[in-house]
């Protein structure tokens, strides 16, 4: 195998198993904030970052692909 095509496979499992590891803390956060009474602005304000992550690694993914 070419030493590229051996790059672009170990950065494309990384960045899956990134993207998994990132939808499965905001899916815990976002479960968090449902039983959470009153959330502070920082929370929210963590949910959105935590959300934009994922849509970065998601776009990442696509890319690869």
């Amino acid at each position: 195998m070419k030493p590229k095509k051996k790059v672009y496979k170990r950065e494309k499992a990384r960045i899956y198993h990134l993207l998994e590891q990132q939808k499965e803390k905001l899916h815990r956060q976002k479960k968090h904030m449902e039983k959470s009474i009153d959330p502070s602005h920082e929370a929210l304000t963590y949910v959105k970052v935590e959300e934009a992550k994922y849509r970065f690694y998601l776009k990442e993914a696509r890319r690869m692909t």
